[in-house]
């Protein structure tokens, strides 16, 4: 069907024989909300777009999701007001593989876990990690560029529609 769009943006990406489904934010949404308990990982690749910085947190307004911060997008998301904890990318998806772990305000282990604005090569890596040695979560990623070692994942896009894309995700 969309062959460019569910090609992973990064060529030699190569997911093995579980390759992620391609969503559109109705699927999406509703992975959302059969989660008991979803996580929202935000990378620093957000961190000079306020349109963007804006969209994530209509999004964690409306799922009412609890955010880590990687990178060095922290500072940012805190003058936007939304309220993070601060991980490195590979020390989160380290944790996430713990079933045992109590999560970030320690209500338990996550289900599902979005992410956006993580470096390419790194998410691929840390979805990998995840899809292999996590099967108590999902992951989804909300990207413009599709990653196929994600459960789920965006086509790849224009910025236009991400765009679009990520304001229908901040509308249950």
């Amino acid at each position: 069907m969309d062959g460019d769009r569910t090609t992973p943006w990064q060529p030699t990406v190569i997911a093995g024989p579980k390759h992620g489904m391609l969503v559109t934010p109705a699927i999406a949404k509703m992975m959302l909300k059969k989660a008991k308990n979803p996580l929202f990982v935000i990378g620093p690749l957000i961190k000079d777009d306020e349109e963007l910085i804006s969209l994530c947190k209509s999004i964690v307004e409306a799922w009412n999701l609890p955010v880590v911060a990687t990178g060095n997008i922290y500072k940012s998301l805190t003058e936007k007001g939304i309220k993070s904890k601060r991980y490195g990318t590979i020390e989160i998806v380290n944790l996430l593989k713990d079933s045992e772990w109590k999560g970030i305000n320690g209500e338990g282990s996550y289900d599902l876990v979005l992410f956006i604005g993580v470096t390419y090569y790194l998410a691929s890596q840390g979805l990998s990690s995840l899809k292999h040695f996590a099967p108590h979560l999902k992951t989804v990623t909300l990207c413009k560029y599709f990653h196929s070692n994600a459960d789920a994942s965006f086509p790849n896009m224009s910025d236009s529609e991400w765009t679009n894309y990520l304001e229908k995700m901040s509308k249950i």
